[in-house]
């Protein structure tokens, strides 16, 4: 049985049928996507700067460039796929391919280029908040944002999970090998390695937690003796010794020669290093008042770093410079409150004022050699400051992730949301170039509104993007 208006269009809409479907379904991504973007507006208006977390400006944290190369590929993208929705019109099956072939490819360069933005943000960005709230940006250097830690002895806990810190132990310690020295029956192995670690707890664990239900029931029957009945073995003491990175987020308690984990393993030994290597991009201020800047915990450990206060300096001269700036535009001098207290007066991008880009180019480092201090001094190779900082002046270390404050959640959200999108119409389209034969040699014009409301999704796309980048990359 045919099913009517599947290819010709009713006469009281004037659309068949898939048509009015993909209208109703682009009704509702409306509301969805219009409900996100009113989420920000809110968001962005309602924040209160030097009170609420710093919310930055998009021309301070997002790379430009590739926002707008992906802005030109999706409008060339929705060009294309209205040239192959033509040829089809026309019965010109080729050109409708090669038409296609360029709709897909600009899907593919649009996610790699996504997939580059991601990778920085996660990767080569970081923020450390400090114990005064001032913040020093940039990237952190020799995965010091993890405990350096030489373990000797480790106690772990079957009534919990797989031990989390089996994950951290360095990979240059290869496959290390435990002594079992308390917890173990006769005929339980004395010594397990590394890559048998998860089967051995298992094993472990299952005898550990069917010994606890036999005690539980003998004392609530009464029949349990003490003195004469053994406990059950909850815990296992094993020795071996190996160097960590350990994530400090996993920790409860630790200090110079004990780490205690929040699924109740114990590690033992010595700290090596509890320090954060911060090569430092920017300072955020904007949680500071402005009569106390000029003596924020940032200033110490730059000084501490480098030998010098160059850049404390440059920082508060480019301050007062900004807001020089901005009294140009009140008739009576004065700046409000709320401009005093936002990412243009207190952002300051180091790369910015020594002609760095954004690509850490360090062709011309050397010249700036001796304003950032040398490479003993903390700064680094090629003129590029190295903050140290100690883990106890910082309250809270982040990539530029989700979690590091609302504008990344919600532009991860966002654009997220989006590259799904995105993906979800290139295999829609991909489908109707490798598999479309079928239906264009059975009834070309079914192809040909198939392919149109799959332009209609991908116009939308398209669409959502438009306003995407000027409010996330620009504002």
């Amino acid at each position: 049985m045919e099913i009517p208006y599947e290819v010709t269009a009713r006469r009281d809409t004037g659309l068949y049928n898939a048509k009015i479907g993909v209208w109703l379904f682009l009704a509702s991504e409306v509301m969805l996507f219009g409900g996100l973007f009113s989420a920000y507006v809110f968001l962005r208006v309602g924040t209160q700067p030097g009170f609420d977390n710093p919310w930055p400006m998009g021309i301070n944290v997002q790379k430009i460039w590739p926002g707008f190369i992906n802005t030109l590929v999706l409008i060339a993208s929705s060009v294309f796929v209205v040239f192959a929705w033509v040829a089809l019109k026309e019965r010109k099956w080729q050109v409708f391919q090669r038409w296609m072939w360029g709709v897909i490819l600009c899907a593919v360069i649009f996610m790699g280029f996504k997939a580059y933005e991601y990778s920085d943000k996660l990767l080569n960005h970081h923020d450390v908040k400090l114990v005064d709230n001032s913040i020093l940006g940039g990237k952190i250097l020799d995965r010091t944002h993890k405990i350096r830690f030489a373990a000797e002895e480790v106690t772990v806990d079957f009534s919990g999970g797989i031990p989390g810190f089996i994950g951290e132990i360095d990979e240059d310690a290869g496959d290390v090998e435990f002594t079992v020295v308390e917890g173990a029956d006769e005929d339980d192995p004395k010594t397990v390695k590394l890559s048998q670690f998860k089967k051995w707890f298992s094993t472990q664990r299952r005898e550990a937690m069917a010994e606890a239900v036999a005690e539980k029931m003998k004392r609530r029957k009464g029949t349990w003796e003490e003195g004469k009945d053994e406990p059950a073995v909850t815990k296992a003491k094993l020795t071996a010794k190996f160097n960590m990175h350990v994530d400090p987020h996993y920790i409860v308690q630790r200090n110079e020669e004990t780490l205690n984990y929040r699924d109740r393993t114990t590690v033992k030994g010595k700290l090596i290093d509890d320090s954060i290597k911060l090569e430092l991009h920017n300072i955020n201020l904007q949680m500071i008042p402005m009569q106390q800047q000029d003596a924020v915990l940032a200033w110490k450990l730059i000084h501490e770093s480098t030998g010098n206060d160059d850049i404390k300096k440059q920082v508060l001269e480019t301050r007062d410079s900004r807001i020089e700036g901005i009294k140009k535009y009140y008739e009576d001098g004065v700046v409000p409150v709320k401009a005093l207290r936002g990412p243009y007066v207190n952002y300051h991008n180091l790369h910015d004022s020594h002609g760095h880009d954004h690509g850490h180019d360090h062709s011309h480092g050397d010249a700036h050699a001796g304003d950032h201090g040398s490479e003993e001094a903390g700064g680094g190779h090629h003129g590029e400051t190295i903050v140290t900082i100690p883990r106890d002046q910082a309250r809270f270390v982040t990539n530029h992730g989700p979690r590091a404050g609302t504008y990344y959640a919600i532009y991860f959200t966002m654009t997220g949301l989006h590259g799904l999108h995105v993906i979800g119409g290139a295999l829609v389209l991909a489908y109707f170039l490798f598999f479309g034969k079928r239906i264009y040699l059975k009834n070309p014009e079914h192809l040909a509104n198939r392919v149109e409301v799959g332009g209609l999704f991908w116009h939308f796309v398209d669409l959502v993007w438009i306003f995407l980048f000027p409010i996330m990359y620009l504002m």
